[in-house]
């Protein structure tokens, strides 16, 4: 699939290779690309990304996001899936900038058009594109209201290392604050352990899936 993956930070470099690696055609989107040639990775303009993309990927901060969306235009973002990694915190990560919604909320209300999946933003870039790396399985998360994009994000998962039993569907777009808001439990945790390559896995009862 041709993605086109908004922001050149550690992030989307991240994931860019390993769907690159995995047989995609990756693109990165940045409003200065003649300051990023430095990547090892193909950079364009924000518009020219998003006319490039069968899939776009929001990972750009979560305090942005919206904004450089609109920069981009809501006919331009029409009816391509988007699936969205962001979480918008303060510069010192202790408070949440959406506390009573969520980025991904936020974005599809925006852009109303636009299919918007939530997923990966409970990992850091490491655990989202390596998840056999760490020491068993564990679960990656899916908020959205469009089935399709939904079966999309899936499939753009397994290629990262994720196979099926570790996708979780949690329900509709709302459901991305659960997502997001735990951003203030995965920074407890992180100083916890000392490391921010870590993830959950939800244990349920025997049948229950």
């Amino acid at each position: 699939m041709r993605i086109g993956l908004l922001g050149t930070g550690n992030v989307a470099r991240a994931l860019a290779r390993a769907w690159s690696a995995a047989g995609h055609d990756v693109l990165l989107g940045s409003r200065r690309p003649g300051e990023r040639t430095d990547l090892g990775l193909p950079v364009a303009g924000l518009e020219e990304t998003a006319a490039h993309a069968e899939v776009l990927v929001n990972a750009t901060p979560g305090t942005v996001s919206v904004e450089l969306l609109r920069s981009i235009g809501a006919p331009a973002l029409a009816g391509t899936p988007l699936i969205d990694v962001g979480v918008g915190l303060s510069d010192d990560f202790t408070e949440l900038a959406h506390p009573n919604s969520s980025l991904g909320e936020q974005i599809q209300q925006a852009f109303p058009l636009t299919p918007v999946v939530k997923t990966l933003c409970t990992m850091d870039s490491t655990a989202m594109t390596d998840p056999g790396g760490l020491e068993g399985p564990s679960t990656v998360f899916l908020s959205g209201d469009d089935a399709e994009a939904k079966r999309t994000t899936g499939r753009l998962l397994t290629d990262l290392g994720w196979p099926a039993s570790s996708q979780l569907d949690i329900g509709g777009i709302t459901t991305a604050r659960g997502q997001e808001h735990f951003a203030l439990l995965f920074m407890a945790i992180a100083d916890g352990l000392g490391s921010h390559t870590f993830n959950i896995n939800v244990v349920a009862r025997p049948g229950t899936r």
